[in-house]
Formats: C-alpha cells, structure tokens, sequence
C-alpha cells in the first residue's frame, strides 16, 4: 500500500468491469490514493460507502443489477454525504439532468487516461 501524502484521497471504485476496476485501482495507488474496496452493483456501493467511509466514490454509471450509478450516487450523497466522480462512455450531455440532481462532482469519459483521472482527483483533494 502507498503511503498517503497530504492530497491522497480513500476511494471507494464501483466498476462492475473485474479489468477496469483493477487497472482504476493500480492507477490510484501510483498516484497515491488509498482504495478501499471495489463493488460491481449499487447495492453494493451504498453498503461499502457506509462500513468504508471513504473520502469519495469512483463512480461507474453503467452497473450490473437493476439500478444504475446514478441512483447508488444519489443515495451515498444523500444518507452519508460523500460525493461522488461519475465514469462513462455515455456522452454527459444526455446525462446532465440526473449528475446535476445526485451533485456529482465531475465525470470521467471512458476510456479514461489515467493522467485525466489523476489530474481530476488533484484539483479535487
């Protein structure tokens, strides 16, 4: 595990891609950050945010189960106040509505270059 540095953030990924998430946590890890647990399905996300208390959840819109991204991220901001980075390949622009209703804090386009994501999470911690 890296050792933390004053902008290191704990993050919580949700990717239901085993590969992606895998590749998102050896990125965050090189770049500092403390992953503390990967989850595929919303259900999943809410229950890890709430043992895990991270500083912010890595987002994937598109999730495995009946509920999406959106509605995990919505109900993590809403019961335990932590915020969300959304990741998709779908274009932002037929997402607005619903990003600018669960306040997520940015969004990551797929395929994500992990200079993007490590540079978002720098202007975030």
């Amino acid at each position: 595990m890296q050792q933390q540095t004053p902008t290191s953030l704990k993050i919580l990924i949700c990717e239901d891609e085993t590969l992606i998430a895998l590749g998102l946590a050896a990125v965050l890890e090189d770049g500092g950050h403390e992953v503390c647990g990967i989850c595929g399905t919303a259900d999943d996300a809410v229950d890890a945010a709430a043992e895990q208390r991270p500083d912010l959840v890595l987002m994937d819109i598109m999730l495995r189960g009946t509920r999406d991204g959106l509605d995990a991220a919505a109900e993590i901001r809403r019961r335990l106040d932590i915020p969300c980075l959304m990741m998709s390949a779908n274009d932002p622009a037929l997402l607005r509505d619903r990003l600018t209703e669960i306040q997520a804090i940015g969004f990551i386009p797929k395929p994500y270059s992990p200079n993007d994501l490590l540079g978002c999470l720098a202007r975030l911690g």
